[in-house]
């Protein structure tokens, strides 16, 4: 019987921690992350302090569900910044202080569900920091 899965990803804005203001941290993780080319694109102020990003995730055609990331590994890491991993929750970018520009990392996802268990979402983030 052969499988047949599709690659998404959750777009819209994510609302960034540590702002009394609750700046908005906006963007999305785009397309390409099923052939290993995904690419994705956020953009926060210095004033957000972070940029909390979620999972890129699978999509399982057999019954159109999505299927979150349980594993992310870091491939790439930014040299203007640092990443945290929350497990089941997404990325969280943080500038390093008086930080302007943009900053890369890349990831590595994969699921332990059994439906896509072998299947890998692969790409890079873009972070632009005004």
């Amino acid at each position: 019987m052969h499988k047949s899965i599709t690659f998404c990803t959750i777009f819209g804005a994510l609302v960034a921690l540590g702002s009394a203001a609750y700046a908005e941290c906006t963007g999305s993780n785009g397309r390409g992350w099923g052939r290993g080319q995904g690419n994705g694109s956020f953009e926060m102020t210095v004033a957000d302090k972070t940029c909390e990003i979620s999972f890129p995730g699978f999509i399982f055609e057999a019954t159109n569900t999505r299927i979150p990331a349980t594993e992310v590994k870091l491939t790439h890491g930014p040299k203007n910044g640092k990443l945290t991993i929350a497990k089941g929750q997404g990325l969280i970018y943080t500038p390093s202080p008086g930080f302007k520009g943009k900053d890369k990392f890349c990831t590595t996802n994969t699921s332990n569900d059994p439906k896509v268990k072998g299947d890998k979402l692969s790409g890079c983030i873009t972070v632009t920091v005004n």
